[in-house]
């Protein structure tokens, strides 16, 4: 499978002056579920309209699995729902996207399908058991290995994507699933084309300060950020950030958005003022963003290599986790919280690479009942197989 190196996951990974670090370890980290050695569950669970957690594990049983936990008199019970393998899909490094209403699964896949290329599939829920749908099979010249998570538009009900690799260039395309009288269409809409242009999209898009708008970044370089703008039906791409790879950060690996106020969050895994990434804002300002530096992180206890963020609309904090930092360098669990023109630390759990797990490789997701944070490392847990954790901030 052709395939962009993750080698800073398998070796154990991988300006606004901001205050100091506050509380560390102030919170309780529990392991709810323990994978097998080599399962490698880079992407984030999502949570159903119940409290169920669903995801992914790029190489569980072979070619990679969904999985299910759900809460029954406070223990949590753990099911594989479908295991991918040839058409079906292969190697999901993504987490699945949940349709609350009809808690149906949306996810892509960096392999399998008809040319191996990777697919977009469903998984919907049937009697007592899933049925899985391979929604489209990417034949390179419409793309190959969608990394990012799927965006869906609540309005259209269409889905959206990118891949990192293929179409007209070679530097990845954006798509669109839009669903027709129970069938889904494809379409390429957009191919990348690296110089002046970006390439390689990597993170999950995530809506614009206007209708119509997609935000996203690449990795070619110092990595950009870009907007994707819809006009009479047709998309246009615009570069709306370079790094430089200096103080301002390096290689973009996640983004949220908020709804409110159409500023665009995001973490880096490298550069910034000590090298060690930065958290970052992107503010709408007319037809123009303004960036800024929110938070540098240091190293050491405080946590390096951002990889995933997570903006809870209820109280305005950032949610994030770093690949590595931390008290025994295997990562971090952190939380912003706004404070005037400034934002302070915590970190909510450093992990050991033992019993508690090790590197998650992105965000955490908040359950909007409790406030508690549910993800995934890649490593540690009781078979180094990584885990999925839960922390009550």
């Amino acid at each position: 499978m052709r395939s962009r190196s993750l080698a800073w996951a398998t070796c154990s990974v991988l300006a606004i002056t901001a205050l100091p670090a506050i509380g560390a370890n102030a919170t309780t980290e529990k392991v709810i579920y323990n994978f097998p050695a080599n399962s490698y569950p880079y992407g984030r669970p999502d949570q159903d309209s119940h409290g169920a957690l669903y995801g992914t594990a790029y190489e569980l049983d072979g070619s990679g699995a969904i999985y299910r936990l759900k809460q029954k008199s406070g223990v949590w019970g753990y099911k594989t729902l479908f295991d991918f393998g040839g058409s079906r899909g292969a190697f999901p490094f993504s987490g699945p996207l949940i349709d609350r209403s009809t808690e149906i699964l949306y996810g892509t896949t960096l392999g399998g399908g008809n040319a191996n290329d990777g697919t977009v599939y469903s998984l919907a829920p049937a009697g007592r058991g899933w049925n899985e749908t391979v929604l489209h099979s990417f034949t390179g010249s419409d793309g190959y290995e969608p990394y990012p998570l799927l965006t869906k538009d609540k309005a259209t009900g269409n889905l959206y994507g990118t891949t990192y690799y293929g179409g007209t260039y070679g530097c990845g395309t954006f798509f669109q699933l839009a669903p027709t009288n129970g069938n889904w269409t494809f379409t390429s809409l957009y191919s990348f084309k690296g110089g002046s242009d970006v390439c390689n999209p990597f993170t999950q898009l995530k809506p614009g300060a206007k209708a119509g708008m997609l935000i996203g970044a690449s990795l070619s370089g110092n990595g950009q950020l870009f907007r994707l703008k819809e006009t009479h039906g047709v998309w246009s791409e615009q570069v709306i950030y370079s790094f430089s790879g200096g103080s301002d950060g390096a290689d973009a690996y996640d983004l949220d958005a908020s709804s409110g106020d159409g500023a665009v969050y995001g973490v880096t895994e490298s550069g910034g003022q000590y090298g060690k990434g930065v958290v970052f804002k992107l503010t709408p300002n007319l037809k123009r963003y303004t960036y800024s530096v929110i938070y540098n992180f240091r190293g050491g206890t405080d946590g390096a290599d951002g990889v995933g963020i997570n903006l809870d609309a209820a109280t305005g904090y950032l949610y994030g986790t770093t690949n590595v930092g931390g008290t025994a360098n295997k990562g971090t669990v952190f939380r912003l919280v706004p404070n005037g023109n400034s934002w302070t630390e915590t970190v909510l759990h450093s992990f050991t690479g033992g019993a508690d797990g090790a590197s998650p490789a992105s965000r955490p997701i908040v359950d909007r009942t409790t406030g508690a944070l549910y993800g995934t490392t890649v490593f540690g847990g009781q078979n180094n197989g990584g885990t999925v954790y839960t922390v009550q901030p």
